[in-house]
């Protein structure tokens, strides 16, 4: 008979429900925090083998996260001077060029000959130009408008700062923090804890660097072949078929499209050749850099990808969507190793129990060999019968005389 609750037992259960529920409320009303401690952690995991570099040379831990931080000032700096300005250029050429654009897209959609695929691009074209045309005529930025800008401008530049400060504390304080965390587990299950974080981070590192490593290559692949075929916006269309190789499946088609649709405008040949560029590239990637550079990272199939990407979108946005694959890689690894951890289990009490198997005579098969008396037209069954010594007994001294 099962003893009821005590009041103690009720209050504590009661608290435990509602620390649980506070935990939640907190998370997510702190999300933003916590995206951004995520991503400081994947930035940290990505360079951990340039930390590691730099250690081996007699650096600390902070010391080659300062080194590293430098580097990427420096980049970003040239970038800045170097790329920044032409990317201008090229964005205001193409603001004042839309409507010369969508004049020539619409006169190739008139040679379409069939009919409907004509009417639907050709209204099409003037719906993209019309929200296009709106979204430019739209009323000047006020000084509400004009404060909350600069204020997400600011808040944007906070963020970035926040995550290189959480990726440098991260990498000089993970030791001790994951001293601390294993400490907390059982000493026959520390081992295993501490191989599942150092894959989990070695997986998500790879996949990370493997990712901007595929976004610089495609980047400026594309960059190179927009800019031998004289395409209008090429270092624009450049980065942002860069940019959009992050969107797992899709982005390669938006990419791809937008500067086949630049080029459409020109002429219908070099929008050909672009799509064959783009289509070539694809599958240079898809056979040569994928295996080679996301060979450190975690296999997720397509729909498992979708599928982490629509929660995360659905969760928290775009922010979401790009912390679904790591966060899902992670978790597939977990997984991973608690399926092993079953079959390492179930493997030791196989093999540790003591199990005899049965014969066919013994359970009485049908399929059992069979032999037949001269005097009985009975079946006899080779073999012992059940409960009885298969094993031939030895006889004593008086049975042999």
């Amino acid at each position: 008979m099962t003893a009821g609750l005590s009041p103690i037992r009720v209050m504590l259960y009661t608290a435990a429900v509602l620390a649980v529920l506070a935990s939640v409320w907190l998370l997510i009303e702190a999300r933003s925090i916590l995206v951004l401690l995520i991503l400081g952690i994947i930035f940290s995991t990505a360079l951990e083998p340039l930390v590691y570099r730099l250690r081996r040379s007699g650096l600390t831990r902070g010391q080659g996260m300062l080194i590293i931080y430098l580097g990427i000032f420096a980049v970003v700096g040239a970038a800045v001077y170097f790329v920044v300005p032409m990317l201008v250029r090229q964005i205001t050429a193409f603001d004042a060029a839309v409507p010369e654009i969508f004049d020539n897209l619409r006169t190739q959609a008139l040679e379409i000959e069939n009919s409907l695929a004509r009417r639907t691009a050709y209204q099409t074209l003037w719906r993209i130009q019309n929200g296009y045309e709106e979204l430019r005529s739209s009323p000047p930025i006020g000084q509400d408008q004009a404060v909350g800008l600069a204020t997400s401008v600011i808040g944007v530049l906070l963020s970035v700062f926040s995550l290189l400060i959480v990726a440098y504390y991260w990498t000089t304080e993970k030791t001790t923090l994951k001293r601390l965390v294993l400490g907390l587990i059982p000493f026959e299950k520390r081992d295993r804890v501490h191989a599942i974080w150092d894959e989990i981070e070695y997986k998500i590192g790879g996949w990370t660097r493997g990712q901007l490593l595929l976004m610089l290559i495609i980047g400026v692949s594309s960059g190179i072949a927009y800019y031998l075929l004289d395409l209008r916006f090429w270092l624009a269309l450049a980065i942002w078929a860069g940019l959009t190789e992050a969107i797992p499946y899709i982005g390669p088609f938006i990419g791809g499209g937008t500067a086949a649709l630049i080029a459409l405008a020109d002429s219908p040949e070099k929008a050909a050749i672009v799509v064959l560029v783009a289509f070539v590239l694809q599958q240079l990637e898809g056979a040569i850099l994928v295996p080679r550079v996301m060979k450190n990272a975690v296999g997720m199939s397509p729909l498992t990808v979708v599928l982490a990407v629509l929660v995360g979108n659905a969760l928290i946005g775009p922010i979401g969507s790009l912390l679904a694959i790591p966060i899902g890689a992670a978790t597939q690894v977990v997984i991973q190793n608690l399926l092993r951890l079953r079959d390492d289990i179930i493997t030791t009490e196989l093999r540790t129990m003591d199990i005899t198997p049965l014969s066919a005579t013994a359970l009485n098969s049908p399929f059992a060999e069979q032999t037949h008396d001269a005097h009985d037209h009975e079946p006899r069954r080779r073999g012992p019968i059940i409960g009885t010594d298969p094993r031939p007994r030895l006889q004593g001294p008086r049975e042999r005389k």
